[in-house]
């Protein structure tokens, strides 16, 4: 999978009170604002982008997948939500001249693993185009909710016809992780919170556990 470059333009679009809750950052030391990537809001207190970014300020947590969560305090907080297979998205965030680009698309039925993540780990497809300093930026459904953060995309020539077939065919394959996998992470963060405060706190938590799919 490819972190960086296009599979397609991405287009940019007017000032929208939805797709602006996006944001840029920007790396700090030892890099200070020479690496940028987009991220969305979480909650009042916290936001998340993708992880491979490097020298991001204030993160708080790194997820297993391709996700950190860092302080950001906002008082507009995005709705989130699962997707489902097949519906309207528009990847939005900022290309590498840090203007506000589009790329609009569906949902895949497909699910991709990510070379260095754990096999725990799926991340789900669209078919939308996006483009380098758009990863960590959100994924909206048609309703304006946020269905996952973009993270890469897979060259077609890198598709192999025998073992995915279901990706073949596609115009193009763009990667973002999902409402449900962003969620667990922040749940694994609560619970790392929760464990340093007491010690002897359950070992796990109720639910986390992800379910085997194939890819």
């Amino acid at each position: 999978m490819l972190l960086s470059g296009c599979n397609g333009m991405p287009t940019s679009y007017v000032s929208d009170p939805v797709y602006d809750q996006a944001f840029v950052v920007t790396s700090g030391a030892p890099l200070p604002m020479l690496l940028m990537a987009t991220a969305i809001q979480w909650n009042e207190d916290y936001a998340v982008t993708a992880k491979h970014t490097p020298f991001l300020k204030d993160v708080v947590h790194e997820g297993l997948g391709d996700v950190v969560f860092f302080k950001h305090k906002a008082d507009q907080v995005p709705a989130w939500r699962q997707y489902v297979p097949g519906e309207s998205v528009t990847a939005v965030g900022f290309n590498s001249l840090m203007m506000p680009v589009q790329g609009k698309g569906h949902t895949l039925q497909s699910l991709v693993r990510m070379e260095g993540t754990p096999g725990s780990v799926f991340y789900s497809t669209h078919d939308g185009p996006i483009t380098k300093g758009m990863s960590g930026g959100p994924l909206f459904a048609a309703d304006g909710k946020v269905v996952g953060i973009n993270v890469a995309f897979i060259a077609k020539d890198e598709i192999d016809a025998r073992n995915r077939p279901d990706l073949a065919d596609k115009e193009r394959v763009s990667v973002f992780l999902s409402y449900s996998e962003i969620d667990k992470e922040w749940r694994r963060y609560q619970y790392k919170l929760a464990h340093k405060a007491n010690p002897h706190a359950p070992a796990a938590i109720k639910g986390y556990v992800a379910v085997a799919s194939k890819p």
